[in-house]
């Protein structure tokens, strides 16, 4: 059943509305609305709202996983590795709402946890494998601390969502976001990894 067309689409409808509005105000209701679906079929699938979060947040991971991969299996050097997750990442936050992850974090915690789990047991292994890399290959300073570095960009993104240093009135996710990568990107290149920034459009709004 968890592969049937519904089930999918309800995830990927959940997933647009959930990073659009939060989680907390969406009800039920609401999604079932949405999706033009009854809620006694959305609970064939899922025991609750807080089911059909952590399922939707497993979803995206999954796939997010997956683009990944495909992206270190391709031929390149570190900095472009980098910059093509920038992308991604920039693409996703487009539409995001910085309250959604707050809210998760706050609401719902099996969801936080496996949020948690994906980045200390992938992601963090993922950037310092491409600061390695980097290192090795002269794009980034040789004078870097790889565990250091790879652990203050994992944790950055709560910082990036206070809500008090960082308002949504004032500021949106995507703007402070795509400033802290280049933020990251200029502080750990060396000067024959900058050539591959300048004249990027990656930071340009």
């Amino acid at each position: 059943m968890k592969d049937s067309k519904q089930y999918i689409a309800l995830l990927s409808k959940s997933r647009e509305l959930f990073m659009k509005h939060g989680v907390k105000s969406l009800t039920m209701d609401e999604i079932a609305k949405q999706m033009g679906m009854s809620k006694k079929t959305i609970y064939q699938f899922v025991d609750n709202k807080a089911d059909l979060v952590k399922v939707t947040m497993q979803d995206f991971l999954e796939e997010e996983r997956g683009l990944m991969e495909g992206i270190l299996n391709k031929p390149g050097n570190s900095v472009e590795e980098m910059i093509s997750m920038m992308e991604y990442w920039l693409q996703v936050v487009r539409e995001f709402n910085a309250t959604t992850l707050n809210e998760v974090q706050k609401y719902y915690p099996e969801t936080w946890k496996m949020y948690n789990e994906y980045r200390f047991n992938f992601m963090l292994g993922l950037i310092q494998n491409n600061l390695k890399k980097g290192v090795a290959e002269g794009y980034y300073r040789d004078n870097l601390d790889t565990d250091v570095i790879s652990k203050i960009y994992i944790m950055a993104v709560e910082i990036l969502l206070n809500q008090d240093l960082f308002p949504t009135k004032e500021y949106t996710f995507l703007s402070i976001y795509r400033e802290y990568l280049n933020y990251h990107l200029r502080g750990i290149v060396s000067a024959e990894g900058l050539k591959y920034i300048d004249g990027h459009n990656l930071f340009k709004s």
